[in-house]
């Protein structure tokens, strides 16, 4: 008998992911906490629909999310180089297009980010953020939004670009935003693409990593200049 294409999982999965999203989004929009605590909240609500999730489907933690240690190739380290040199690269060249002023101005004000602490918090970022992203949308929503695995994929892409939505709203001209949204879109795409190769979101997370280094590099220089 063919799988339907949504089922009560699937939809579980569906409840669950746009109600974290909805609530992360309101914390950023509305609550605008410190970054400590941001931290702890998004920890929170991400973990918690997974573990939700699987309890409900009885379920471990690693079945739902796809999650297993695997030495990574040695194509794998050479892309994460590039990814880095890539995100570099099209800072230089946009630059003048982006409101840096702007950006630092958020950074300082909204995230509570300062020379004292930047160092910690941009570590969380590379490591224990890109983590959170990738168990929570490339493991568990891309395994869980629909039985179709091609669905599955785009509608947690879609979910992925539209949750930074909230996060960097005012950050980039109505343009260069939009090319950014889609710009997520297919990097998220990547990303599954490369935990599917690998068998395992840890690539994936390896590569969220070092993009994260390169937005953090980045943002170092303009904190430190």
């Amino acid at each position: 008998m063919k799988k339907e294409r949504f089922d009560k999982e699937n939809l579980t999965a569906l409840i669950l992911s746009m109600t974290a999203i909805a609530v992360m989004s309101a914390v950023e929009r509305f609550l605008l906490p410190p970054y400590f605590l941001k931290s702890i909240i998004k920890a929170t609500v991400f973990t918690m629909a997974i573990l939700i999730h699987g309890f409900l489907f009885r379920k471990s933690y690693s079945r739902v999310t796809g999650m297993r240690f695997k030495a990574p190739s040695r194509k794998l380290f050479l892309f994460m180089f590039l990814v880095y040199l890539f995100i570099i690269l099209a800072f230089l060249i946009a630059r003048d297009q982006i409101d840096l002023d702007t950006i630092e101005e958020r950074l300082l004000e909204k995230e509570g980010l300062n020379r004292n602490n930047f160092l910690f918090i941009f570590s969380y970022i590379i490591l224990c953020n890109s983590y959170l992203e990738e168990s929570f949308f490339r493991g568990y929503l891309s395994r869980h939004l629909s039985s179709d695995t091609g669905i599955a994929r785009i509608c947690s892409a879609i979910l992925f670009a539209l949750y930074h939505v909230s996060i960097m709203s005012g950050w980039f001209p109505p343009i260069l935003f939009i090319l950014l949204i889609a710009g997520l879109s297919i990097s998220a795409l990547v990303l599954q693409y490369i935990a599917d190769r690998e068998e395992t979101i840890a690539a994936s997370w390896l590569v969220h990593a070092f993009a994260n280094l390169a937005i953090n590099t980045i943002g170092t220089i303009m904190i430190l200049t």
